[in-house]
């Protein structure tokens, strides 16, 4: 996807660049100032061996991060403990850490809502929802159908009676156990 972004981006007024590693990221964006498009993935925010968290890289308030596909990479924000007794934390805290004062604006076409995950608590309110019916509307996709029908089971009651039975066996020796 990074390079049919770079290829597809038809702004001409400030210079582009694709990031090839992450130590040109970094020299890049501490560098800067100003007036550049840059094309990067969210990997590239990585630590490096040496590092526990990651260093500021740029704390301008004018910079804006545009991550496509939003609900799949910006989370990791909360430390999770490691098999090996470490905290780790997601590429997306690591960004947020080297950029710490951008602004961001997620796209998505599938925005989540779960605890540990809420990608409208990461980006904040929708500025627009294109759904299926705009998509139709604009021919860009046909119309989806839904016809609700109840699945016919066929179960075999011999042997659902049989396990049922098993199971309750089960139980009542894991009662004689715990008491």
């Amino acid at each position: 996807m990074n390079e049919e972004q770079l290829e597809t981006l038809c702004l001409n007024l400030v210079p582009r660049r694709r990031l090839d590693d992450r130590d040109e990221l970094r020299k890049l964006l501490a560098e800067r100032e100003s007036g550049c498009i840059i094309f990067t993935t969210v990997q590239k925010f990585a630590l490096l061996d040496s590092e526990s968290n990651h260093p500021v890289l740029n704390s301008r308030h004018n910079i804006v991060v545009i991550s496509d596909e939003a609900h799949r990479s910006q989370y990791g924000l909360k430390a999770v403990l490691t098999a090996n007794g470490q905290y780790k934390f997601g590429y997306a805290k690591h960004m947020r850490d080297a950029l710490p004062f951008v602004s961001f604006i997620g796209f998505t076409g599938t925005p989540i809502s779960q605890e540990d995950k809420d990608t409208r608590a990461v980006f904040g309110g929708y500025v627009s929802i294109y759904d299926i019916q705009d998509a139709v509307d604009d021919c860009a996709t046909v119309p989806i159908y839904y016809e609700c029908r109840l699945a016919k089971l066929e179960l075999n009651t011999a042997e659902n009676e049989a396990l049922s039975a098993q199971v309750d066996e089960v139980v009542e020796d894991n009662e004689k156990l715990a008491a």
